[in-house]
C-alpha cells in the first residue's frame, strides 16, 4: 500500500500533466487562430491552477454563467448568497 504523501505527490504530478497539455492544447489554438478555443483553455487553467477555496467557487459561477447558462441557472440558488 502507497503511503498517503505519495498518494498526494502523485495526484499533484497528475494535476501539473493536466495543466501542462491545457497549455500546449491553448498554444495550438493560439498558432491556429482558434481563439475562442484558446479563451476557454485560459480559463480552465486558471480555475485549475486557483488554490483558493473561496475564489475558486467564484470563479466557477463566473465560468458557468459565461459558458453554460442553463448549467448556471440550476446551481445558481447554491451559490447565491
Amino acid at each position: 500500500m502507497n503511503h498517503p504523501y505519495d498518494l498526494q505527490q502523485e495526484l499533484d504530478d497528475t494535476k501539473s500533466a493536466f495543466v501542462d497539455l491545457m497549455k500546449s492544447r491553448m498554444d495550438w489554438c493560439v498558432d491556429t487562430e482558434r481563439y475562442e478555443m484558446a479563451a476557454r483553455l485560459r480559463d480552465l487553467i486558471e480555475y485549475q491552477t486557483t488554490e483558493d477555496e473561496a475564489v475558486k467557487d467564484a470563479y466557477f459561477v463566473k465560468l458557468c454563467k459565461k459558458y453554460s447558462p442553463e448549467l448556471y441557472e440550476s446551481i445558481k440558488h447554491k451559490y447565491e448568497k
